[in-house]
This record gives C-alpha cells, structure tokens and sequence, in this order.
C-alpha cells in the first residue's frame, strides 16, 4: 500500500507569511495537528505543528501579530504518493512527526497523518469489502459487482477485461482506505 492511498487530499496549507493566530484559527477549526506552509507557487518550504504554534503563543517575550517564518520547521520531510505505507510510518515515527506532507513536483498534493495511520490499522477487509461494493454500486446505479478482499487485496468479479468501464471501476476501488491491490477476476 502507498501514501496515496491513505492521504488527506486536498490537504489545508498556510503561507510563511500567514499569522500565527490564523494558523490556530485554522487548526481548531480544521482538527489538523500540523499544516504544510508553501511559497505562491504552491511548492512545499515547511510544516507548523500545533505545537510549534503554541510554543509561539506563550513565548517569554510576545510577538504580537507574527507570522510563522521562525515558528516552523524548514527544510521538511516529505514524500511521494508512491512512497509505500511502511516507509512513511517509520519515518513518522523515527523522526516524532505528526504529519508527512506528500508532494508531486514539489507541490503539495496530500498529507498522511497519525490519524491516517490508525485509520489504516483499523481498517478490517470486511468493512473495506462493504465500502468498496457500496462506492461500485452507488456508481452503477445498482448492483453489478462482486467484491472480495483479501488482507487489503480486492478481487472484483462481473466484469470483462475489454469493459471501458474498468478503469473508474479500479479507480473507484482505489479510493477506499485501507486498499491495498485491485484486482479482476473471471467468474
């Protein structure tokens, strides 16, 4: 499984020249722990962590009104979609990071997050089986498909290997957290 399939996408990201009150602001109300900072172009120049800005909030001498240029960390971690799952939890966990912004070209496309993680470990293959044939069936209009996993790999029966419906089908499948394989079988 890769970070693409268990990312928060989009992902909320800040300016280096964004408030530290709204980057609370953005936290409380979003529930995020960190937030990706950009440049105008969109391309990754560091993270803020709930802690960083609280460590900023209640700093011995104030700084009324400043921006998170010295509060976050600069250069970040980040990774690619196709980073796989065991790699970022470990870098996750080595490093004490609560989120990995994942990028493409340098710009921001998702994060995976702590919460990601634990979704993912809680994710049985009866309950992705039931999401996946419940997507597939909201799609088709009914039910067309038979789904099976399989630790994480779904097996999608009904379909022909020549059907142009076959790619928003493994598409659809994909989306499903906790996916980790799609693949088609002949009944």
């Amino acid at each position: 499984m890769h970070a693409r399939h268990i990312m928060s996408s989009p992902v909320t990201t800040v300016t280096a020249t964004t408030p530290v009150d709204e980057c609370l602001r953005i936290v409380e109300e979003s529930g995020y722990t960190v937030l990706p900072v950009v440049d105008e172009e969109h391309h990754l120049v560091g993270i803020v962590s709930e802690g960083d800005l609280l460590r900023e909030k209640f700093r011995t001498l104030p700084r009324p009104g400043a921006d998170i240029t010295e509060t976050m960390t600069s250069p970040v971690i980040a990774m690619t979609p196709d980073t796989d799952v065991s790699s970022l939890a470990s870098a996750m966990l080595r490093s004490g990071l609560r989120g990995i912004p994942i990028v493409h070209d340098r710009d921001v496309i998702g994060i995976v997050t702590r919460r990601d993680l634990l979704a993912l470990l809680t994710m049985d293959d009866t309950h992705i089986a039931h999401e996946v044939q419940h997507r597939l069936d909201v799609y088709a209009g009914s039910p067309r498909w038979t789904v099976t996993v399989t630790d994480g790999e779904v097996a999608i029966a009904g379909i022909r290997g020549d059907d142009p419906e076959r790619g928003v089908v493994e598409a659809l499948a994909e989306t499903v957290p906790g996916v980790a394989e799609v693949q088609f079988v002949q009944t």
